[in-house]
């Protein structure tokens, strides 16, 4: 399977391989710096990197997806530079579930209302919940499980921390939004409901994964902004 990984990072180069999407997927990689990204290539996996990263990481996104359509790529990975992926059968996960579902992730909601706050677990019940991620516990290295709930199972909105994408169930009219006045808020939601506008299927599936982050902890200005966005877009769709 032709793989193509895309990820935004306000890092630069050198500090970019020292997050755990570089330890965990790309180290070892032969390297080679273009105009904008950086390009990292092997025999198996391919990745275009966005570093010093300051604008709606839609736009990058938006630019691997053509880059996988043009080149022929089968699967387009797009994840958060803090998420470790320890799991060496993610390549024959991600096969199994493109059998039946275009768009993988590793948490989300079968069904949401559209309100304030609009984070996906706060707008879905506990009980549409799917998935499972891990999380630092402690300082000591220490993991803990967070359980969203069984999987796989069919989802309207997943997190985007890690989106697997099926390259060629892609049409030109599934994209992010370059538009959200945010640089890393709503960007997910919004491709996901694109997604199954366009009849895409959706789904949970059992990659593991650490994500070294604690979320959203103070929402900002952006996020306000992006959060207003978003509501509006959806309430009147």
């Amino acid at each position: 399977m032709k793989t193509l990984l895309g990820c935004c990072t306000k890092h630069d180069r050198g500090n970019f391989e020292k997050t755990p999407t570089y330890e965990t997927m790309l180290n070892g990689f032969l390297h080679g710096k273009g105009k904008d990204h950086e390009f990292y290539e092997s025999m198996d996996l391919d990745a275009v990197i966005k570093t010093n990263n300051k604008e709606n990481i839609g736009k990058h996104y938006n630019k691997v997806l053509k880059m996988a359509s043009d080149n022929e790529y089968d699967c387009v990975i797009l994840m958060h530079d803090d998420v470790s992926v320890d799991d060496n059968r993610w390549p024959e996960k991600l096969q199994e579930a493109f059998k039946e579902y275009d768009v993988v992730g590793l948490a989300g909601a079968k069904k949401i209302e559209i309100k304030q706050p609009a984070l996906w677990h706060l707008m879905a019940k506990r009980e549409d919940w799917s998935g499972a991620v891990a999380h630092p516990y402690d300082d000591d290295g220490k993991i803990f499980m967070t359980n969203f709930g069984p999987m796989p199972s069919r989802c309207l909105i997943l997190d985007g921390l890690f989106l697997a994408i099926k390259v060629s169930s892609l049409t030109p009219d599934i994209r992010f939004d370059e538009n959200l006045p945010a640089i890393a808020h709503h960007y997910d939601l919004d491709f996901c409901l694109q997604a199954n506008k366009h009849k895409l299927k959706l789904t949970t599936w059992p990659i593991w994964a650490i994500h070294r982050s604690p979320g959203l902890e103070q929402p900002e200005q952006g996020f306000i902004d992006s959060e207003k966005y978003f509501i509006d877009k959806w309430t009147k769709n």
